[in-house]
């Protein structure tokens, strides 16, 4: 049986790449359909095809929602609750990569100073933002990340690749859960007490 969850990463991704590109394309005078940022897999074999890419490069758990309730109402209405395993909070790194040819460095770093100028007058996507596949996400904050350069310099030699002009954002709370239940249980209403007297001697 296949469960539902109601936030996938890929639909975070996909939600960040089409704002960022929309927005892109419209500060920059492109056309609609550019495809100025793609989500891609960087490889020491990648050609620079004057594009940002953005890369998933690491998933940590967020602790600080690991341990709330997982007891949940199958409707409001009900008297009956579903029992499931515990949320998982994800925050999402990525990289985005200016892939400019060489004699393109310029625009190179004028779309990376793009990029950090629409984070900054937005960082935050809930409520009326998300629609579509995205709607279920609840809220998505980016926030800029900053290595320190010598492990800025080691992820491009992992990754196999000169140092492209680049930025790290963190994006965070995706919380997740699969349906799959474990048992359910009544709601308690109310607790009887009862007075037990002594038997005298």
């Amino acid at each position: 049986m296949i469960h539902k969850t109601n936030t996938m990463i890929d639909i975070s991704l996909s939600f960040i790449q089409g704002f960022l590109r929309q927005e892109l394309n419209s500060r920059l005078g492109l056309a609609s359909a550019t495809e100025s940022v793609r989500l891609v897999n960087l490889h020491k074999d990648i050609s620079p095809d004057n594009y940002l890419a953005m890369t998933l490069i690491h998933i940590e758990e967020e602790k600080t929602i690991k341990n709330l309730p997982f007891l949940r109402k199958n409707t409001p209405a009900s008297d009956r609750f579903i029992k499931t395993n515990p949320e998982i909070g994800l925050n999402l790194y990525i990289l985005l990569s200016a892939l400019f040819e060489e004699n393109n460095y310029q625009e190179a770093l004028k779309q990376l100073s793009q990029v950090l100028l629409i984070f900054q007058g937005k960082n935050v996507f809930e409520g009326s933002d998300l629609t579509g596949q995205a709607s279920p996400l609840g809220k998505i904050t980016v926030e800029l990340y900053t290595l320190p350069f010598e492990q800025f310099n080691n992820l491009w030699q992992t990754l196999g690749l000169a140092i492209y002009p680049s930025v790290i954002y963190r994006i965070r709370i995706l919380t997740m859960y699969d349906a799959k239940t474990l048992g359910e249980v009544s709601e308690i209403r109310g607790i009887a007490l009862e007075t037990l007297q002594k038997s005298p001697l």
